[in-house]
């Protein structure tokens, strides 16, 4: 019997071929790739000046609490980020991006921004947009899914 991928299938092979190449690939190359994802997540809060609880880069990132705490220990110890308490709630614990931790997620940032101007120049601006939109309908979408089966 033959096997015939269904959409599914080549949908499937094409999301773990695309996230094994990013995590396998080491774009980054003086943070983790969980590093680099919370100090962007932090470094976009900050610029909207939204405060960011470790409650809430978990939502973003889907870390287990247990790896959220030691990639903040690390990130701390390397004098990346800040974690002050909240005068209001003394339970909440706010988590901010240094100055130093800036530098260093925007210098990685540059060369992961050098790697996807090529990808753009190659596969072209149209589709790369599109890209993008379908990417985001898609995790829209499974987010809806995985919700609701919950």
């Amino acid at each position: 019997m033959s096997f015939s991928p269904t959409t599914g299938d080549r949908l499937l092979s094409a999301w773990l071929s695309l996230t094994s190449t990013l995590w396998n690939k080491r774009l980054v190359s003086d943070l983790t790739y969980n590093e680099a994802h919370v100090m962007g997540i932090l470094l976009r809060k900050k610029s909207s000046g939204a405060p960011c609880t470790a409650t809430m880069l978990i939502q973003y990132t889907r870390l287990l609490k247990s790896q959220m705490n030691k990639l903040l220990t690390t990130l701390e110890n390397k004098g990346y980020i800040t974690r002050t308490r909240s005068s209001e709630d003394k339970r909440v614990i706010f988590i901010a991006l240094t100055e130093s931790g800036e530098a260093a997620y925007l210098a990685e940032h540059a060369h992961v921004e050098a790697i996807v101007s090529q990808l753009i120049a190659q596969i072209g601006e149209d589709k790369a947009q599109a890209l993008t939109q379908g990417i985001n309908e898609t995790v829209a979408a499974l987010e809806n899914i995985l919700e609701s089966s919950e």
